[in-house]
């Protein structure tokens, strides 16, 4: 079936145009026209339109809030901002709205027809998910950011090991993204030669789709788990933008079930934008006291932010290490409940690392190991089919080791 087009333009002469470009296609046909933004969403439904090309000064509606109701009410459709000029601010906000692509005119036929053709196909797989009467529903993805303030608390070894036990546990599509742009490493954690980073992408970014993207990615042998890895050089790391996140993340979840971010604990765009695209964040702590004071800036910050509890989950590295510090401690001085334990193994962390074999599949029933597992059915949705032992040994050894008073010289009385 030929892809269903709806043009809504300001420009007559546009509209004309447009329409004298995409007639020329077999496989795209033209349903309706509009230079009124108040009519879009009304003609969706009864023209079955399949993509919108959406200029982005139409009058009736503002583009951006348009895009984001269509986006919702009909997660089917795809929509095309087209636009006179390359504003990277009004792109942001575009994809963060949920448009498809972000096309500057005067736009060329197989610009078009190209961008048309790409996000059809990605939305017929989409629609492939159908219930029992008929209904369509989108296929379900999960984005999940691992994040620290603090630098040496074992961030990457926990984004690696996570990925690689979802994509063996779950038996779905998973992915690791190294957002680490400067110094990304994850590729040597999992002993993988990759032929291409995310910096490749730049150069094909308005032809990037779920096909293409696999062209960019490093499978690990061991475990299935998919890798888009860092830039090689650290001067790569500018080209990666904050409109280049978004759009890998966007498309990373027509194809993949878990998305996995390793992010870099200095907040800038980047790690904003992946945080702020994810379903679910760790947030990773140890227990010493820069690391738990710049925790508690994290959180407070992530409130700020308005990411609910649901969202941000704490989650305590070394927990059993013999310091002085209390779980308790930790979370009445955080004012912040620890959803997952990770206990100090430096024997197995170390080997892991450095035979570039995840622990999860090189030590599989060290508790370190079980622990990661746990998270992983946390992400899973399926928590309860997995034994919590684990994470209560970690608690019990963290009480008895631990001498109360330390963290009130941080952070003052906790009530």
């Amino acid at each position: 079936m030929p892809a269903r087009v709806l043009i809504a333009d300001a420009s007559e002469d546009m509209r004309a145009t447009l329409r004298e470009l995409l007639e020329l296609e077999s496989n795209i046909e033209v349903v309706d026209e509009t230079d009124d933004g108040s009519e879009v969403t009304a003609l969706i439904g009864p023209l079955r339109v399949d993509i919108v090309l959406l200029d982005i000064d139409l009058s009736g509606a503002d583009a951006i809030t348009l895009t984001e109701r269509i986006t919702t009410q009909y997660p089917t459709c795809g929509v095309i901002i087209t636009s006179p000029a390359a504003d990277p601010e009004r792109m942001r906000a575009a994809m963060q709205a949920g448009a498809s692509d972000y096309l500057v005119k005067p736009l060329s036929g197989p610009e078009l027809t190209g961008s048309i053709e790409r996000i059809y196909q990605r939305l017929a797989r989409v629609k492939t998910a159908v219930l029992p009467g008929g209904e369509e529903v989108t296929l379900p993805s999960k984005t999940v950011s691992v994040y620290s303030p603090q630098g040496g608390v074992g961030k990457s070894m926990l984004a690696v090991n996570l990925g690689v036990c979802l994509a063996q546990e779950s038996g779905k599509n998973t992915v690791l993204v190294d957002l680490n742009l400067q110094f990304g490493d994850v590729d040597l954690m999992l002993n993988i030669m990759p032929e291409r980073t995310i910096a490749a992408i730049i150069p094909r970014l308005n032809q990037l789709d779920a096909d293409l993207m696999e062209s960019f990615l490093t499978t690990h042998p061991a475990s299935g788990l998919k890798v888009l890895v860092a830039p090689t050089r650290p001067e790569y790391a500018d080209t990666i933008t904050v409109f280049v996140v978004e759009k890998i993340l966007q498309v990373l979840r027509e194809r993949y079930t878990y998305i996995v971010v390793d992010t870099p604990s200095v907040l800038q765009d980047t790690t904003l934008t992946a945080l702020d695209h994810s379903d679910l964040i760790l947030l990773l702590t140890a227990l010493d006291l820069l690391a738990l004071h710049n925790t508690k800036i994290a959180l407070e910050m992530m409130q700020k932010l308005r990411y609910s509890e649901d969202k941000v989950r704490l989650v305590l590295n070394r927990s059993n290490a013999d310091v002085g510090i209390s779980v308790e401690d930790v979370e009445e001085a955080l004012d912040y409940p620890i959803t997952a334990f990770i206990p100090s193994d430096g024997r197995v962390a170390v080997t892991s690392v450095n035979e570039g074999e995840p622990f999860v599949l090189s030590h599989p029933h060290t508790q370190i190991a079980q622990s990661i597992r746990r998270i992983a059915y946390l992400v899973m949705g399926r928590e309860e089919e997995f034994s919590p032992e684990v994470a209560l040994e970690a608690r019990e050894e963290s009480a008895r080791r631990a001498r109360r008073g330390i963290l009130e010289i941080l952070f003052g009385s906790a009530q």
